[in-house]
């Protein structure tokens, strides 16, 4: 039988080794950015870099933030901006910016940016879920904001 602590040691575990999987090769440290917009073009030019979206696809993202304001702050310290699976998207993908001296996001401080990008309308489902997981953590959350490089980074995870 499986104890409650047990339990969660397994669940973190599961939720790390995905998060790892999904980001390893998609975190990049600064040091600043300009202001957001320049955050949100580092962001996907991560994914773009690999071939996972085209750069339409982070001119949508901005375009959604000027329109809808800083919803994509999703918690103290973090934003996850994005745009629609039609805006040039070629595979399911998340990346990973810290910016260490953090960016002012609309009203918001930020130091943490993931660029969310969906081939669909479904299979960032699981992504969003265990990205949920994550920045729930304030701890972690925390911790990742002070980060020193990207191992660290993925230690936290």
């Amino acid at each position: 039988m499986c104890s409650l602590y047990n339990y969660s040691i397994l669940k973190k575990n599961k939720r790390a080794d995905i998060m790892k999987s999904i980001l390893k090769d998609n975190i990049h440290v600064l040091e600043r950015v300009e202001d957001w917009k320049d955050a949100v073009r580092k962001s996907g030019k991560i994914l773009l870099e690999n071939q996972s979206i085209e750069e339409r696809y982070i001119e949508a993202a901005i375009k959604n933030i000027e329109k809808l304001g800083n919803y994509v702050v999703i918690t103290d310290n973090v934003a996850m901006p994005h745009a629609r699976p039609e805006d040039g998207v070629n595979q399911t993908a998340l990346s990973l910016l810290l910016i260490k001296d953090g960016v002012d996001f609309l009203g918001e401080n930020v130091n943490l940016v993931f660029m969310l990008a969906s081939k669909d309308n479904s299979s960032h489902i699981e992504v969003i879920r265990k990205l949920s997981q994550l920045v729930d953590d304030e701890e972690i959350v925390e911790k990742m904001s002070f980060a020193k490089n990207k191992e660290e980074i993925l230690n936290y995870l």
